[in-house]
């Protein structure tokens, strides 16, 4: 059996204490990057740094992100806030509020209303590097095919917005329930769709503690959220199944192992592990109030890297990486 591979792709973004925009915005939260790129030079894994503009535009990120970068064994992409990449030219069916105080999605913008935004982030992110970056999540994961196509004419050649069996509709988000779980190349009407377009969408890994039917799985991701059944049916009562991301800041590290190794039973190809920079110190995002939890983040992310390369042989890359090496088996 071919080893998977291991990605942690890091969306390195400005503060946003309780998940709220702030004014003046701040990045302190970077400060926590040299700490958390130790950590992954110790384990041998490749991160992917996935930043905003405010985060390549602030002399202090931008000087942290370049020593990163010198430092080699890492990538740096692009991670998209509609809200506060420039130019701000209005939203269509918000045009009574400024996009700047909303944490809106980018495909409300439209094509050509995200091409500039994507213009001005690509060069910005190009300025640290040196290179155009090739790799690109959206904020809030809010993406659809249409603006999924602009990446392609900016040379992007990796995604991994998509986090399937979820639903972020907390106010009319993407649904990714029916999304694929494994790398794929997405349709060019339907990004849960496998198609043709010229671009590897490698999801964040998101799965179920116990293999399913298909039709088993897409019963349980429709459940509605606000009912208990969910509950009832996870390890704290009936222990008959559970669901977890491979997100450390959000889920426990036990349970994010049962799922890492239900995803490998089911064929796993890539283990895509996902943080939020602002996660890592305290105060600076929704979950993380106290430095002891911040610290415990640190913990659970180093033992969910562990768990996938010792139980699974995961070889850890970056996304450019691992999107040129799936390019071929996905008929690109």
């Amino acid at each position: 059996m071919t080893r998977p591979l291991l990605l942690f792709t890091v969306d390195v973004e400005e503060d946003m204490p309780d998940w709220k925009i702030t004014d003046p915005i701040t990045v302190h939260n970077t400060t926590a990057l040299p700490r958390l790129a130790e950590m992954c030079s110790e384990l041998g894994v490749e991160p992917t740094y996935l930043c905003t503009y405010p985060v390549a535009t602030n002399p202090q990120s931008v000087a942290t992100m370049k020593r990163l970068h010198e430092r080699g064994g890492c990538e740096i992409g692009a991670h998209l806030h509609p809200w506060n990449t420039p130019p701000y030219l209005g939203v269509p069916g918000r045009s009574d509020t400024d996009e700047r105080n909303i944490t809106y999605y980018q495909y409300e913008l439209g094509r050509e209303g995200f091409r500039p935004k994507l213009d001005n982030l690509h060069e910005v992110i190009g300025q640290i590097t040196g290179v155009p970056p090739v790799s690109f999540r959206a904020g809030r994961f809010g993406i659809d095919a249409a603006t999924l196509q602009e990446l392609i004419l900016k040379g992007y050649e990796v995604d991994s917005s998509v986090t399937p069996l979820e639903e972020h509709c907390e106010d009319n988000g993407p649904d990714f329930r029916s999304a694929p779980q494994h790398p794929y190349r997405p349709h060019g009407t339907d990004i849960t769709r496998k198609g043709d377009l010229a671009i590897v969408e490698i999801p964040v890994s998101v799965g179920l503690t116990r293999r399913l039917p298909k039709i088993l799985k897409q019963a349980y991701v429709r459940i509605p959220k606000l009912t208990h059944l969910r509950g009832l049916l996870s390890k704290d009562y009936l222990r008959l199944i559970d669901f977890a991301w491979l997100y450390p800041a959000r889920f426990q590290l036990e349970l994010m192992c049962r799922t890492a190794r239900s995803l490998h039973s089911g064929g796993a190809t890539v283990f895509n592990i996902f943080c939020h920079s602002s996660e890592l110190v305290a105060g600076a995002s929704g979950p993380v109030k106290t430095e002891d939890y911040a610290d415990c983040v640190f913990t659970k992310t180093r033992g969910i890297l562990k768990h996938c390369i010792e139980e699974y042989g995961a070889q850890p890359t970056t996304m450019a990486k691992a999107g040129r090496s799936l390019r071929p088996r996905l008929g690109l």
